[in-house]
């Protein structure tokens, strides 16, 4: 009699765990709705559009506004999103960027109380365009794990950017998940992204490439640097080519210094992600000693500009100080060269 309770307790306790996955794992935006370009309310940017020659490019992991309490298994109130909305809303107000590249931004998510983070930044940042490529798009996710009161559950989430000037096209492209992850974890895991934006400044297109490069798995991550590197190749002899984002690796020399402590999970001195960008002979990278990660103690680097320098000069880059995520934004200001007008 107990072999048989004990049974049916475990075949209920399978049923209900496939059942879960299947509906849990769900995506729920068609696959038309992963990229769009969207257009806000209208701005007085045409005066700007003929005199301006000095461009400011921001790039930031949000982390979903959560601060230092990022992927921690706490659930934090709406008033404390309130707040950082507003934090953040200030710091963009000061810096007034062209262009900002958004990794980890919500866009319905019960994490974040369902705010379109991207709509509010773009209303209150008076940016007339953007561009939002979602790689997390799940019924539910149960992490961090621990109660399902600190559960994720619902997620719209991704990588954007906002400009000031049209956004003439927009590409998603995904890159492979870590092969050595299980099949049910892949299955609730986001996909990491290059997302592909070109800008049209006058008569100048510009390509942004916004990246959030694997963060657990060196191997995928080198590939997708490769990968990267790619997409970059494919624009870099025709447009002025910005290479944006979390990189999640820090560069070759920082391990020497011995001046940030492993995470559990990632050892650096065995990565080389950084390498490949550091190596390719048309890429300047903006600065390499600004640190940028964990905000509340910036210990290392993991966020970068890259940008071709046949085509772009470097005029300055600096960190901000910020309490809404658990990244520093960096922000680098250039011109155009000559020849690339």
């Amino acid at each position: 009699m107990l072999l048989t309770i004990c049974l049916i307790l475990a075949l209920i306790l399978l049923l209900a765990t496939v059942t879960f996955y299947f509906w849990g794992s769900k995506s729920l935006l068609p696959p038309e709705k992963l990229s769009e370009i969207i257009e806000y309310a209208k701005t007085n940017l045409d005066s700007k559009e003929k005199t301006q020659t000095v461009f400011t490019v921001m790039t930031c992991n949000i982390g979903y506004l959560s601060g230092m309490s990022n992927n921690r298994p706490v659930r934090e109130k709406k008033t404390f999103f309130n707040s950082n909305m507003e934090s953040f809303i200030q710091t963009l107000n000061e810096v007034k960027p062209d262009f900002i590249g958004f990794q980890e931004i919500d866009f319905h998510s019960n994490r974040s109380y369902f705010v379109d983070q991207l709509k509010e930044i773009a209303e209150k940042g008076n940016f007339q365009y953007g561009a939002k490529a979602v790689n997390w798009d799940k019924r539910y996710v149960p992490f961090p794990f621990g109660l399902p009161s600190v559960h994720f559950g619902e997620i719209q989430s991704g990588q954007a950017v906002l400009s000031r000037y049209p956004i003439l096209s927009s590409d998603r492209i995904a890159f492979e998940k870590p092969s050595n992850n299980f099949s049910i974890y892949n299955a609730f895991y986001l996909d990491r992204l290059a997302q592909v934006v070109k800008i049209r400044i006058g008569i100048q297109p510009i390509v942004i490439i916004n990246i959030h490069l694997e963060a657990f798995n060196t191997k995928t991550r080198e590939c997708q640097a490769m990968e990267v590197l790619k997409i970059y190749h494919s624009y870099c002899e025709n447009y002025p080519v910005l290479i944006i984002g979390d990189f999640n690796s820090v560069p070759p020399d920082a391990y020497a210094k011995k001046d940030f402590v492993d995470e559990p999970e990632t050892d650096y001195s065995k990565d080389s992600t950084l390498s490949y960008f550091l190596n390719e002979k048309t890429l300047n990278l903006a600065e390499r000693e600004y640190l940028t990660f964990p905000a509340d103690h910036p210990t290392r680097k993991l966020d970068y500009v890259f940008y071709n320098h046949e085509k772009i000069k470097l005029e300055k880059v600096f960190t901000l100080s910020s309490r809404s995520s658990d990244h520093f934004p960096l922000v680098m200001r250039f011109t155009f060269k000559e020849e690339s007008k």
